[in-house]
């Protein structure tokens, strides 16, 4: 049975021994002299986290902290899972279909707290990593140690770049496989022509144009 231990005047330890439940929808918990954080029932939804301090530059801080006290090379630090344990069609709809961690990179010492961030998706599997920034900058998708600043790794590694625009204003894309490099302009053949354009310091030095001329200098063929 849950019970309740007063351990000094105006100070009250809980301990409960089987659930604590708080029944009232849109109750909150709160901390502090001042009631100056606050953790509030969003019924049916979840829970909000609140700081109350009004001046510039006070957001809401939540840091996660591991006890460890030898940390070394890809032990995680902390980790946030997504799942739905209860979806009824079982097995692989109940693992864990996303996660962020942060994963050191090698011993931490007094000179030293090096630790990447990794971005972690599900596809019919645990959530797996499909994404990681370095302690360098450098972010690696389907790389998980970049060497560069960006890092696509894939069977057919694509950036695309489509217009926005609802009129169905072409994509273009860079791609590679094999040791190719490829350059798309108008890669779904929708304008009737296209160029792929160089320019340095803001002013065009040279072009391809859709008639596959070779324009440096130029811009008249």
């Amino acid at each position: 049975m849950p019970y309740l231990g007063f351990s000094a005047k105006n100070d009250i330890t809980i301990n409960a021994t089987s659930d604590l439940e708080l029944t009232s929808d849109n109750t909150t918990i709160k901390f502090g002299a001042d009631d100056d954080v606050t953790i509030t029932h969003d019924p049916d939804d979840g829970l909000i986290f609140k700081s109350i301090a009004t001046a510039d530059d006070n957001p809401f801080l939540l840091t996660i902290q591991t006890g460890e006290t030898d940390l070394a090379a890809n032990d995680v630090i902390g980790k946030i899972q997504f799942q739905a344990p209860d979806e009824g069609e079982g097995t692989d709809a109940n693992l864990v279909s996303a996660a962020i961690q942060a994963v050191a990179e090698g011993d931490f010492s007094s000179s030293s707290n090096a630790t990447s961030l990794q971005f972690m998706t599900g596809s019919s599997e645990v959530a797996t990593t499909k994404m990681t920034i370095l302690s360098s900058g450098n972010v690696g998708i389907g790389a998980n140690s970049p060497t560069v600043l960006l890092d696509l790794e894939s069977a057919n590694p694509i950036i695309r770049l489509t217009d926005s625009d609802a009129s169905g204003t072409p994509e273009c894309q860079v791609s590679g496989a094999g040791g190719d490099l490829i350059l798309d302009a108008d890669r779904d053949n929708e304008k009737s022509s296209s160029l792929i354009s160089f320019k340095v310091d803001g002013t065009e030095r040279m072009r391809i144009d859709s008639s596959g001329h070779l324009l440096v200098g130029t811009t008249d063929n």
